[in-house]
Parts: structure tokens; C-alpha cells; sequence
């Protein structure tokens, strides 16, 4: 018996159904339970893009409130 492999719609179903461990930042199988590369244990299961992508977004909106923030102090300071 032959065995041809994973037909290209096999393929395109399982590219769709990925997501990213949230440790190690591994592209994996979004139905995981455990991640291949890490071995974390995905109880939350995965994200939908990098944690890299993430940490710069979570940097980025943590500077937008310091210097709102410190807009705000200077400018009731100047009041009063």
C-alpha cells in the first residue's frame, strides 16, 4: 500500500488552527494541551499572535500612560 501523505486541504486546515505558547513563543497546534518545544502546559490554551508582538504592545500602552499621566500632573500644577 502507498501512502501519499496529507492532501493540500488537510494541509490548509491545519495552518489555519495554529496559535503561539505563551512561554516560549513556539507556533503550535491551538488545540495543544502541552507545548512540543517548552513543555509548558497551555491551561489557558494559545495566543493568537507572538508574545513578542504582545510585550511591545503591553510597553507601548504602559509609556502612553506615564506620559499622559505626567501631562495631567503639569498641567494641574500649572493651576494651581
Amino acid at each position: 500500500m502507498f501512502d501519499e501523505g496529507p492532501s493540500s486541504e488537510d494541509i490548509q486546515s491545519l495552518d489555519k488552527d495554529t496559535g503561539y505558547c505563551s512561554e516560549c513563543g513556539a507556533e503550535i497546534w491551538d488545540q495543544a494541551e502541552i507545548c512540543p518545544k517548552c513543555g509548558f502546559a497551555l491551561a489557558r490554551g494559545t495566543l493568537s499572535r507572538p508574545p513578542v508582538e504582545d510585550w511591545w504592545r503591553r510597553r507601548w500602552l504602559t509609556l502612553v500612560g506615564i506620559l499622559t499621566a505626567a501631562a495631567f500632573l503639569g498641567l494641574l500644577l500649572k493651576l494651581l
